[in-house]
Order: C-alpha cells, then sequence, then structure tokens
C-alpha cells in the first residue's frame, strides 16, 4: 500500500486552492455533513431573473455516489428566496442549483462565471469527509469527466484537478477501491502517451493491494477495452469477474446480452430466470445500481409483448409483480392501450391482464423508478410517473366505460388525484362523464363537465351537453358561459402557447385545386387571414381535429376577413374528391371550404403546397395548421391535442392576435 501511495504522489505538484467569486447565492459557510443549510438567493439578474417560480435541487457526494434531492424553497420579497435542506451524514460535497420552467422546459443557474455553487463539507474537528476532494476534483472538471449537465462552459484546469484528487489519495487511500474509476483519469493525463505502460503497473498493485473487488476489475476491464484496445487483457479481467462474482454485475450483464440473439418464447423463459438469479430488489441495494437498472426496463418491453402477443395471458399476468412502475407503464401503454384503441383484440381478453397491470401500478407508483439517473430530482420524477400514470389510468377508464363495468370504472376514479392533470385529455374526460351519467351520479356529471371546460379539454358531445345544462340560448350566451369556466391560468397559457408559434416568415405563391377542379392561388386571398388545415383521408388524428375546427369555422362563418380553407394533402390529390366528400356529408361538415393539393413537380405525391410547410419546418407531419396573410406565414402548429375546444380555441387566440397586430 504504502509503494502504492508513494508512487501516486510522485506524479503530482502542489497547486493553490481556488477562491470562489461573489455569487447570488449566499449564506453557507463551512458547512457540516449532518447539519441542516440555509441559504438566500437573489434572482434579480442571471438565466432565471425575475421569475416568480422557482424550484431547487442539490448534488450529494454520498460514500462516492452521486445522489439528487429536491430543496425547500420558499419566496420571501421580489426576487428574494430562502432554502433549507438536512445534509446527510455521509454527504461529502453538495452543489446547488436554482430552476425554472418544467422538465421539458428547464432553464438553470448554476453560476458558470464562479465555478458554480459547490460547496465541500467537513466533519466535526474540520477534516473532510471521504470523497470531499474527488468530488470536487470530478464534478468542477466537466471537460475530464460527466458527472451531470450542471455547467455549461466552466470547468477547472486539469493541474488543479489533479492537485484535488492528489488530496484524495493522501487522506483516503484506503477508499481507493471506492474512486479507482476517476483516479484512471488521473493516470492517463500523467501518463499521456505511456498510459498502456503505466495502467499495466497500477493495475497489478490494484490486484494486490484490492484483491476480489469487482469495481475495481470491472473498471481496469473498461480501460483495457475501450481506451488501451487489448481485448484479450480485457476478456482474461472479465473471466476472473465470473469466477470470482457468480452473481455480480459482470455476469448479470452477460445474461442480460444473450437476450439480444433468443426468440420467441425462449427468450421468456430466460428473462424469467434472470429476475430470479438477479432480482431487482436486491440490485437496488448495490451501490452503483443505477447504472445497471437500464437491464430491467429493456428486458420488459421484451417480455411484456412476447407473452401477451403469444396469447399468454395467465403467465404474463402471474410474472407481472417482478416489475417495477416504469416497466408496467410501459407494459401497458404498449399492450393494453395500443390493442385497445386499434381494436387489435376482444375487450375481455385485454381486461384479463389490464385489471392486475392497473392495479400494480397504482401500488407501486411511488417506487421512484422514473428517476433518470442525475437528470431528474425525485419530484421530477415522481412527476413523470404521475404523468404515466394518468395516461395509463385514462385508458383503463376508457376500457372499463366501452365494456359497461360503470361500478368498477367509478372506483379507479378516486386515483385521479391531481385536478390538473386529472382533467388535461378530452377523450378520458368523455369516458368519466359517460361513467357518471350511466351510474345516474348527476351532480358529479355536471362537475366533471365543468372541470373538463376549465381546462379546456371538452369533446363535442361534453358541449353538447354543457349547452343544454347551462340553459343558454344564443350561440354568444354559451360562449359567453364557457369563457366564464376556462380558469385564467388556462387562459394565460394558452395564449402564451400561441405566441410562441407565431412568426412572420416570407413564403412563396402556390396553387390549390378547389372542390369543382378549379385552380385557386393564394394570392387571390389579398388582405384576407388564411387559415389552412392540411389533412389527408388516411389520418385519423386529422379526421378527429375537425370536430375543433368546425367549431372556428362556425365562429367565423360571417367574418369576411378571416378564410378557413381544409387542404386535402398526401392524398390522392382531386381525384380522391369521392371520399373527401363521403367523409364530409357523414360528419356534416357541409360548409367546409375543401381544396386538394396539387402533384408536386417530379413526383407523383400530391404535396406541392404542403411541401413548402414541410420543407420550412422539417417535418411532413400532419395535421398541420397554418396562417398565412400577403404572403407571410404568420402561425404554424402541428399535431391534435384531442380537445375540440382547445383547439378552436387556439385558432381563435392566433387569428385575433394578428388582427390586433395589423
Amino acid at each position: 500500500m504504502k509503494k502504492f501511495l508513494f508512487l501516486l504522489l510522485c506524479l503530482f505538484s502542489v497547486m493553490g486552492m481556488e477562491a470562489q467569486m461573489s455569487s447570488r447565492l449566499t449564506g453557507i459557510n463551512q458547512p457540516k455533513a449532518g447539519e441542516k443549510i440555509s441559504f438566500n438567493y437573489t434572482n434579480n439578474e442571471g438565466p432565471i431573473a425575475n421569475r416568480d417560480t422557482l424550484s431547487a435541487v442539490i448534488y450529494m457526494y454520498q460514500d462516492y455516489v452521486w445522489n439528487i434531492d429536491d430543496l425547500t424553497l420558499q419566496k420571501t420579497g421580489k426576487n428574494q428566496w430562502k432554502g433549507e435542506y438536512q445534509l446527510p451524514a455521509d454527504c461529502a460535497f453538495f452543489a446547488i442549483s436554482m430552476r425554472a420552467g418544467d422538465i421539458y422546459n428547464r432553464v438553470a443557474d448554476n453560476n458558470d462565471e464562479n465555478g458554480g455553487y459547490v460547496y465541500m463539507t467537513s466533519q466535526e474537528d474540520g477534516t473532510a469527509l471521504p470523497g470531499g476532494y474527488a468530488a470536487f476534483a470530478s464534478f468542477r472538471c466537466p471537460k475530464l469527466y460527466y458527472v451531470t449537465n450542471y455547467f455549461t462552459n466552466y470547468s477547472i484546469s486539469e493541474e488543479a484537478e489533479m492537485m484535488w484528487m492528489n488530496k484524495e489519495v493522501q487522506n483516503y487511500l484506503k477508499r481507493m477501491p471506492d474512486f479507482i474509476d476517476l483516479y484512471l483519469k488521473n493516470i492517463q493525463l500523467m501518463a499521456g502517451e505511456n498510459y498502456n505502460k503505466a495502467i499495466g503497473h497500477f493495475f497489478d498493485m490494484a490486484k494486490k493491494d484490492f484483491p476480489d473487488n469487482e469495481f475495481v476489475l470491472s473498471t481496469f476491464e473498461n480501460e483495457y477495452r475501450f481506451k488501451i484496445k487489448d481485448v484479450a487483457k480485457a476478456d482474461s479481467i472479465r473471466d476472473a469477474m465470473y469466477k470470482l462474482f457468480p452473481n455480480g454485475e459482470a455476469c448479470m450483464f452477460r445474461d442480460f446480452q444473450k437476450f439480444q440473439s433468443m426468440m420467441g418464447l425462449a427468450a421468456a423463459d430466460s428473462i424469467e430466470k434472470f429476475f430470479v438469479k438477479y432480482p431487482q430488489d436486491a440490485c437496488k441495494k448495490r451501490k452503483h445500481f443505477r447504472d445497471q437498472n437500464y437491464m430491467y426496463y429493456n428486458l420488459s418491453r421484451v417480455y411484456c409483448p412476447l407473452l401477451f402477443d403469444g396469447k399468454q395471458y395467465d403467465r404474463l399476468v402471474k410474472h407481472l409483480p417482478m416489475f417495477d412502475f416504469k416497466a408496467l407503464s410501459e407494459c401497458y401503454r404498449w399492450n393494453i392501450f395500443r390493442k385497445f384503441r386499434m381494436h387489435f383484440l376482444g375487450n375481455d381478453t385485454i381486461y384479463s391482464v389490464a385489471k392486475p397491470l392497473m392495479d400494480l401500478l397504482i401500488e407501486k407508483r411511488q417506487d421512484h423508478s422514473c428517476m433518470d439517473g442525475l437528470y431528474n430530482s425525485p419530484s421530477e420524477a415522481q412527476l413523470n410517473a404521475d404523468y404515466q400514470f394518468y395516461d395509463c389510468l385514462g385508458s383503463h377508464i376508457k376500457l372499463l366505460n366501452a365494456m359497461k363495468r360503470y361500478e368498477e370504472a367509478y372506483s379507479y376514479l378516486k386515483y385521479f388525484d391531481n385536478e390538473e392533470m386529472a382533467y388535461c385529455n378530452a377523450s378520458v374526460n368523455e369516458a368519466h362523464y359517460q361513467v357518471l351519467k350511466a351510474l345516474n351520479k348527476n351532480g358529479e356529471a355536471l362537475e366533471t363537465l365543468k372541470l373538463a371546460a376549465k381546462y379546456n379539454t371538452v369533446t363535442n358531445e361534453m358541449l353538447a351537453e354543457l349547452r343544454s345544462q347551462s340553459g343558454c340560448k344564443t350561440d354568444q350566451e354559451f360562449q359567453k358561459y364557457m369563457d366564464g369556466l376556462k380558469g385564467s391560468k388556462v387562459k394565460a397559457a394558452l395564449e402564451e402557447e400561441v405566441k410562441s408559434h407565431m412568426m412572420n416568415t416570407a413564403i412563396p405563391n402556390f396553387t390549390l385545386t378547389d372542390s369543382q377542379g378549379k385552380q385557386v392561388s393564394m394570392s387571390s386571398y389579398k388582405n384576407k387571414i388564411v387559415v389552412i388545415d392540411f389533412w389527408a383521408n388516411w389520418c385519423a388524428p386529422c379526421k378527429a381535429a375537425m370536430e375543433g375546427m368546425k367549431l372556428a369555422v362556425d365562429k367565423y362563418a360571417n367574418d369576411k376577413d378571416v378564410v378557413i380553407l381544409f387542404v386535402n394533402t398526401q392524398d390522392r390529390g382531386y381525384a380522391g374528391r369521392a371520399t373527401t366528400e363521403k367523409f364530409m356529408n357523414a360528419k356534416g361538415y357541409k360548409n367546409f371550404n375543401v381544396m386538394y393539393d396539387n402533384k408536386k413537380q417530379g413526383s407523383k405525391e400530391f404535396s406541392a403546397g404542403f411541401s413548402i410547410f414541410a420543407k420550412l419546418f422539417n417535418s411532413s407531419g400532419i395535421p398541420r395548421k397554418v396562417i398565412i396573410r400577403n404572403g407571410k406565414l404568420l402561425y404554424t402548429t402541428e399535431g391534435y391535442s384531442g380537445s375540440p375546444s382547445q383547439l378552436c380555441d387556439e385558432i381563435c387566440c392566433a387569428v385575433e392576435l394578428i388582427k390586433k397586430s395589423k
């Protein structure tokens, strides 16, 4: 051991410590592990300046493993916040990140300018905890290590990194097996072109001083395999791990790889044996569990469809408990939701798996399986899990409603425990409402209608029922009634969303074919606001979205400044007129101004007009709504949310904003 330490220290020169500059975060001085920290944060400048809603997370190095947690944060004044957190007793280092936005649109303040909001803790006697120096070296040197995306462009020098890692070696040499992966980067830096020779010396010493340590062996195996490119040496280390650790991580990965070449139910047999040999609950106790957890999820994605498509429903139900929430959610989405929506199987067959699967989702909803390394904090991961849960629960309510299992469906409604998330899907709201009506729970049914209206996620059936219940006699009265039901937060969010899709981009003129076979140029709509709905007969979302477009057509029926065109594209062009007219007549869309895209030059596809926008946005997805005026594209959006009322409001909001802009 002494020889090992001597060789390590000979490779270093000593540097001075860096001083931390001024910060937007203050109040943390010489923190001690196990104590509660408190701090003040000012956001009158920086990337999240003047935000009214903030959150905060803390990254911690505990016993040589990185973890993430949520911080308690309270607003104390304009741009003033106070945070608190109880540090664990083994926290050797921590870094704080202030955040705004959601997990899909996050903006963070990690203060690249002064090296981040990072702190080493100390023990009662003032000494650093094991891992403190190693964390300081690796976290603050992202050009060599990737811990998380904390920094954008900051990194300490390689010399400073080596100085801090040297301190870890000096103070905690016996813990070298826990940070050997970090330290080998230093060996590579110091040895340069001689790394191939140097690693051999360190490997021989490591085997002697740290025998029978799988993490040490696997670290050297990776170095030999991927950096040194010595496959024979890497294979010999791997084979040694197989013998020393028959239930270890190397054997686990070997067995996992076998499934990639297996076919059919033989793979299902082996996956069941894998879960018995390597129980996921036992694996969770391992120090580096997060690095292996992907295997369980990937295996579930093979196993569940194999048994479901193989009609081995009882066997699948028997083994579902071995999966965590994340895997069960994917199983429901791929096997239940898809089969039910596409009518691939009878509902009774689907239900035989859907019910036990849904019950397990309820049971495991908060098992933290949606944690994605250090990217999401526990609360963010739970929010992601909740979104998945509500998707599955909504599909389950729709299945039970279709099967007329109203009492059973009603028993599941209590799990819609977040109002905003519960009412975000129009088709689920409709099923929810139908269940209540079938059970003669008229008061709850009316409340469901109003809440769906509040979040602007109602279907045409629900709109008709709301109108009947409202007692409104004119369209204007009903519009006012509906506006009163919609939440101000929802209205503001919709306007912000619409504004984010506004633009002012010149586009070339193009022509379309009208229902009489005549060519119509876009330039003929001078000074008109032209709303174009690009759709196709083969596109189910396109046709579903027309329920919302009908509301917009009715609203602007007498507005001479607004023209709404329904352009059949990527279809059969004017040759498909009969199919289009049949659909329009069946749905009662008799006042729709239907047009047909022309054939694209040099192509057999009828997409000449649409291709202008597809090229502009690098997407050929439909439905796509565009609003143009006098050769300028002013608004566009792709897809359909499932809510007719929301789509109508989006189009109307965009049109009115364009009118105001002159």
